[in-house]
């Protein structure tokens, strides 16, 4: 073989090499990206289990300050969820927390009127707002729920 045949094998073997290396990177960020998905759907479950329990578990003293904490994590959930921010898994797992947060709000009186109280101009909880419009079914049907359950007790 002559050096333009030589050539053009480098020039063929080089291209494979290219589109294997890119082949590889594309599968290495899908894996990547499945990784943080789930640590991102980890980091919501912790955030929002810490929150709701320092809201059950605060003095009398400090319950306004958790309360309006939880509830600015939820503007924040929402705001991700409403804009399509969050990968889809991380997304669903943040449409079930929401609807259970918003429900066991919607169902104590007390904390559906401290939110209430907490609203200070238009765009206060906006995205909660507009998420629970979307899902007042199913959030209705989960604050009915928690109504009956503490009623049992």
């Amino acid at each position: 073989m002559d050096a333009n045949a030589w050539a053009a094998v480098a020039a063929g073997c080089s291209a494979i090499a290219a589109t294997v290396s890119l082949v590889v990177a594309w599968h290495a960020k899908r894996i990547q990206g499945r990784s943080a998905d789930f640590a991102n759907c980890v980091d919501v479950i912790e955030r929002l289990g810490c929150a709701m329990r320092r809201v059950r578990d605060a003095t009398e003293e400090h319950y306004r300050f958790e309360f309006i904490e939880l509830l600015n994590l939820l503007e924040a959930l929402a705001m991700l969820h409403n804009d399509g921010k969050i990968a889809p898994s991380t997304k669903r797992i943040t449409r079930k927390f929401l609807d259970e947060c918003l429900a066991w709000i919607r169902s104590d009186e007390g904390m559906k009127q401290l939110m209430a109280d907490s609203v200070t101009g238009d765009e206060t909880y906006m995205e909660l707002k507009a998420f629970e419009q979307r899902r007042h079914r199913e959030i209705a049907r989960q604050a009915k729920s928690y109504a009956i359950q503490k009623g049992l007790r």
